[in-house]
């Protein structure tokens, strides 16, 4: 049985770029908690047993073995660009692609995004 708690990072999702210069960090860590990060400013919330089960539920679609690494249209500008770390992988993407259980994954984080 994996160790859960705040140090398991189940998934990392990192958003950059678009014309105000974004970064911003979200971690699901296994006990259930999402640290957000906001240009290094941390903040810790909780998710319910519902919304852990949900994220969780999310990670595990097997359709995401199936992604692609990188998929960034490089003539777009101004675009988000994601860095989801999860399962041992990283994949990068602008969200120009058709990536439904990416897209639904990359939607849930971005609610725990600061500011939202």
């Amino acid at each position: 049985m994996p160790v859960t708690g705040p140090k398991q990072k189940l998934v990392t999702m990192t958003v950059t770029g678009g014309f105000a210069g974004v970064n911003q960090k979200v971690v699901l860590r296994g006990d259930g908690s999402v640290l957000a990060e906001d240009k290094g400013d941390p903040v810790v919330r909780r998710t319910s047993a519902a919304q852990f089960r949900e994220l969780r539920t999310l990670l595990g679609d097997p359709a995401l073995a199936d992604v692609p690494e990188f998929t960034i249209d490089t003539g777009a500008a101004d675009m988000f660009q994601y860095a989801l770390q999860f399962n041992g992988r990283t994949v990068m993407t602008d969200r120009s692609a058709d990536q439904p259980a990416l897209d639904r994954l990359t939607d849930a984080l971005s609610e725990w995004l600061p500011g939202r």
